[in-house]
């Protein structure tokens, strides 16, 4: 999978570089202690990493594509971390996690491991953000990339799997970029810590 995003790194970056995601920083910002601490989990782009640090927040941004990394240094001046989330060990908590259609690419299991050892990326009282694509099958699609499908039995399970979460807010998006055939499950999740 990371295959694609190297090879289509500056398609990806053109596709998604202007996506307007107004919206969803209303949502997010305001619950985050001003010049806070945030983690740009699959950053892609480096559009939100950017943004977030234009508004005075301290970011670090997490992406696994090589080729990403790369493009995203060209826009983004902050710390840019070029591994897998499995393989992240933060010295220091994040006040939030941002994870923007990111962690749709992680096997069931492995987003439940990441859920339950939350505490290792955020503070007590932290929030995180996370999107993913809801009425989609949950596999390899046609382009070799891995997704799974965001519904509320994943985050029941979410839930259950890491109880110092508690869910904050839930809504539905249509995708932004105007394709059909699925929409945006987004959800805000605090750590009791």
């Amino acid at each position: 999978m990371l295959d694609y995003y190297d090879i289509h790194a500056e398609e990806y970056v053109i596709q998604t570089l202007q996506t307007d995601m107004t919206d969803i920083y209303r949502r997010f910002l305001p619950r985050i202690p001003a010049e806070g601490r945030i983690l740009d989990l699959g950053s892609g782009s480096g559009r939100d990493a950017v943004y977030f640090s234009r508004q005075g927040f301290e970011v670090t941004a997490l992406e696994p594509s090589a080729g990403l990394c790369r493009e995203m240094s060209r826009r983004f001046d902050g710390e840019i971390v070029c591994l897998p989330v499995e393989e992240y060990h933060p010295s220091s908590k994040f006040d939030a996690i941002w994870a923007c259609a990111s962690l749709l690419h992680l096997t069931k299991e492995n987003l439940l491991n990441f859920f339950a050892g939350i505490g290792t990326y955020l503070k007590p009282d932290g929030i995180i953000y996370a999107s993913g694509k809801n009425g989609i099958e949950t596999g390899i699609c046609g382009d070799g990339r891995f997704f799974l499908e965001f519904d509320e039995q994943l985050l029941g399970e979410i839930l259950e799997t890491a109880p110092c979460l508690s869910s904050q807010e839930l809504w539905y998006s249509r995708d932004a970029a105007g394709r059909q055939g699925f929409r945006w499950m987004n959800y805000i999740l605090k750590y009791r810590g």
